[in-house]
């Protein structure tokens, strides 16, 4: 399964079957359309659309669904909605906005992640700090930071406060993130910086 960034928080799955846009911030069916999605997941205030004329099929509210030979759960939170969505045995897990508290509930609810997609909101140090405590409790195989926006200099751009807060050494972004089959159960989480493709 490949993953691609396309800017802002959205984030394209390429599957054996099927073609997921994953957007917690609102896509719409024709964005996804465009992209060539077969499922779009998430859209702030979407409703769900499972049997729709044409375009993509549209999972945006709690709930367990299977759709071309995809999973996704929507965890309800209390400021949104979080998604998991599994693809090629791939747990791909994106967040809105991020909970103030994770109980025990939700963990279990959430499951096994194998890769967490998170906005900065434009690397605002609190939020930075926030994330990194969500990547601390979710303990995901890979985290694949969004909502920023790419400077030459990373040191000096949006990101800077994120590679700080989780201590990378080195940084580069790479065009997409392949994975085969779950990674989880890792001890360290790998972060990827993937670039934007518009």
């Amino acid at each position: 399964m490949d993953i691609t960034w396309l800017g802002g928080d959205t984030l394209l799955l390429r599957g054996r079957e099927a073609k997921v846009l994953v957007d917690p911030s609102g896509s719409d069916p024709e964005s996804a359309a465009r992209a060539g999605a077969d499922i779009l997941v998430g859209g702030l205030g979407a409703k769900n659309l499972l049997r729709p004329e044409s375009g993509p099929q549209v999972v945006a509210r709690p709930g367990e669904y299977e759709l071309h030979g995809v999973s996704v759960r929507g965890v309800a939170l209390r400021e949104g909605t979080a998604f998991v969505t599994e693809v090629d045995e791939v747990a791909v897990c994106s967040f809105g906005a991020l909970p103030t508290e994770i109980s025990e509930e939700m963990l279990e609810a959430l499951g096994v992640i194998d890769v967490l997609a998170v906005s900065l909101l434009g690397g605002a140090p609190s939020r930075t700090v926030a994330v990194a405590e969500l990547v601390a409790r979710l303990e995901p195989a890979v985290m694949v930071p969004t909502g920023y926006e790419p400077a030459a200099d990373i040191a000096t751009g949006e990101l800077a406060a994120f590679v700080k807060e989780m201590g990378l050494a080195q940084v580069s972004a790479q065009a997409k993130l392949t994975l085969t089959g779950s990674a989880g159960g890792t001890e360290d989480t790998r972060v990827t910086i993937l670039e934007p493709r518009r």
